[in-house]
């Protein structure tokens, strides 16, 4: 019996969860808001501000409620996104008879490619590389059935929290007691430090750009400290994709009630401590004992991004309202990939010495407001474009070059009466 092949496509406007177009926007700010602070120092390694940042009590408070409620939990968030996204576009593309892994794997390699551009010559913090590699690691487990898939995360969980806690909390005793940290280690990241703010402070773009490739590298060197959190988050968005729990959200209520009691019980305490950990470290110069508060934060804030991924889901389900407050926030999460990348474009004319040259002249307090602003326009304009257009302009790319032909960008033509 002959069966025609069916021509892979991107899914339609009506199959898409509004919920997680509207989780992705609400991440978007997140990931602006930890991101911000390497934007102002100029360097993607630069984990602590400098002591003489944070001199008054708001830039205090400003750290400690991003360490506390947005570092290490919004880059998760949008792992298990990625994750989650994966299973449902590996159903629907099975369901419609198309050679699924084909396309998924056009899918993950124009990410790359995205990932390389962006790193190389935008931003060195990127993350999309990353996610790009975890996606061909996912791919390969794609048949894993969902308790499989759980298991997966909680033994991922559970290595990273034996070595992550136990180094942390032997490193906060250390530094307690007195002890002085590797010197070579925190010599060299000062240097490197100290070299990206000369270079990007630089009115030449070719000048800050020499440096960039060598700090991609060490970023990517960096990423093995990640690659845990991202994996996990993957494989938990796999399980929940594969589950239909986002499909269906009031069948799976009870699910995201316990996500986020369990998530942000344990979650709020744990990183709470650790953002005041960090901050006292930085307060008193003893930089081994912010190192050690990061490494448990490592471990526990993807514990409270699944607190909010339960809070978000369970709100969305039990709050009629939630949905249509959310549409333009929604707006921005349908085109996350070109909100993503617009970001890193905007703060880095602001900040580097090729573009406005603010490095220095934002506090920490500050860049809070100034990250919230950069979110809203984001917000409005994706409002506006996708009235007019299907698709953001990266996202349009990415899918024309994934299913190989030009697609439509623009909007069908509505008949009028």
């Amino acid at each position: 019996m002959y069966t025609q092949a069916v021509e892979p496509a991107p899914v339609a406007e009506p199959e898409r969860i509004r919920a997680l177009d509207a989780l992705r926007g609400i991440a978007l700010l997140g990931i602006l808001m930890v991101n911000m602070a390497a934007f102002k120092g100029l360097s993607a390694l630069e984990l602590f501000p400098r002591p003489e940042s944070l001199r008054t009590v708001a830039d205090q408070i400003a750290f400690w409620v991003i360490q506390s409620f947005f570092f290490i939990k919004f880059y998760p968030i949008f792992a298990l996104l990625f994750g989650l996204g994966f299973a449902l576009q590996i159903e629907r593309l099975t369901a419609r008879g198309a050679e699924a892994t084909r396309v998924m794997w056009r899918r993950l390699l124009v990410l790359l490619l995205f990932g390389l551009i962006h790193g190389l010559f935008i931003w060195a913090g990127d993350v999309l590389l990353l996610y790009a590699l975890c996606g061909m690691v996912l791919l390969a487990l794609r048949g894993l059935r969902p308790q499989s898939a759980l298991i997966a995360v909680a033994a991922i969980w559970g290595l990273q929290f034996l070595c992550c806690f136990s180094c942390g909390a032997l490193t906060v005793w250390w530094a307690l007691a007195g002890g002085e940290p590797a010197t070579g280690q925190t010599s060299f990241l000062a240097a490197i430090e100290s070299e990206a703010r000369v270079a990007y402070a630089q009115p030449s773009y070719w000048v800050a750009q020499q440096f960039r490739f060598r700090e991609w590298l060490w970023m990517l060197a960096n990423a093995v400290f990640w690659l845990p959190n991202v994996l996990m988050m993957f494989l938990f968005g796999l399980y929940l994709g594969k589950v239909g729990a986002f499909a269906q959200l009031s069948e799976h209520r009870r699910l995201f009630g316990w996500l986020a009691v369990m998530g942000l019980l344990m979650g709020l305490v744990a990183n709470a401590s650790c953002g005041y950990g960090i901050l006292q470290g930085i307060r008193t110069d003893n930089e081994l004992l912010s190192y050690g508060w990061l490494m448990v934060l490592v471990v526990m804030g993807p514990v409270l991004a699944v607190g909010y991924v339960g809070a978000f889901a369970w709100l969305w389900q039990a709050w009629r309202g939630l949905e249509r407050l959310l549409v333009p926030v929604a707006a921005a999460g349908r085109m996350a990939l070109t909100n993503y990348l617009m970001q890193s474009v905007i703060c880095t004319l602001l900040f580097y010495g090729y573009g406005l040259g603010l490095h220095g002249k934002v506090g920490v307090a500050q860049g809070i407001g100034l990250t919230v602003l950069i979110w809203l326009a984001q917000v409005v304009l994706s409002t506006l474009w996708l009235a007019y257009f299907q698709y953001g302009p990266m996202e349009w790319v990415w899918r024309s070059l994934t299913y190989g032909k030009r697609l439509p960008m623009r909007r069908p033509a509505v008949a009028g009466g």
